[in-house]
């Protein structure tokens, strides 16, 4: 009798344990904000349409959402996971992709800094990085983003699908353009 009361111990201990170190990564809403901007602003300007699914150049289509933010201000995970990737690309500028299981991934572009490494885990509403101009962002034009992708077996989803609320598409400050510019303002960047 003593012996099964001593595994049993030893196996709420365990399940205690369990239950501390994997408490901080409960998703406690279906998603957290990606920025701390509120409400969540989808922008567009000059050079392009922010929305998920607007054109893009070579018959693309944006792949992501690009949220309107200050400038280095905190992006955050949208929900618990572990850092996948984290780089810097010609278009995204420099990034970090997560994943959150049952098959859904994150990604975080146009960063200034990342603040995780490849390989940890990280909380739902963690800071993972900051707001930058980098990749297609960088243009004077264009306003500061997050570009944020949202994908579920492998291929994109529209980030409303999983819960988050746009209050809407802002549009940037624009600057005054030359005639000889309104070729350039064709450009569609920001991916």
């Amino acid at each position: 009798m003593r012996i099964g009361a001593f595994w049993t111990v030893v196996a709420l201990s365990c399940a205690a344990t369990f239950i501390m170190l994997e408490l901080p990564y409960v998703n406690w809403a279906r998603v957290a904000a990606p920025v701390d901007a509120q409400p969540l602003i989808i922008r567009r300007d000059a050079k392009g349409d922010g929305r998920f699914g607007a054109s893009r150049s070579g018959g693309r289509s944006h792949r992501g959402v690009d949220l309107a933010a200050p400038l280095e201000s905190p992006v955050r995970a949208i929900r618990s996971g572990r850092v996948l990737e984290v780089g810097s690309d010609r278009g995204l500028g420099q990034y970090v992709a997560l994943g959150h299981g049952w098959r859904l991934q994150s990604l975080y572009a146009h960063l200034k800094t990342i603040a995780v490494k490849e390989g940890a885990r990280v909380k739902q509403g963690e800071v993972v990085g900051v707001v930058g101009k980098t990749g297609n962002a960088r243009h004077p034009w264009i306003t500061p983003h997050v570009h944020l992708e949202i994908w579920r077996d492998g291929a994109p989803v529209n980030p409303e699908a999983v819960g988050l609320a746009f209050a809407g598409v802002a549009a940037g400050a624009i600057a005054e353009r030359r005639a000889g510019d309104s070729a350039d303002a064709s450009d569609t960047g920001g991916e």
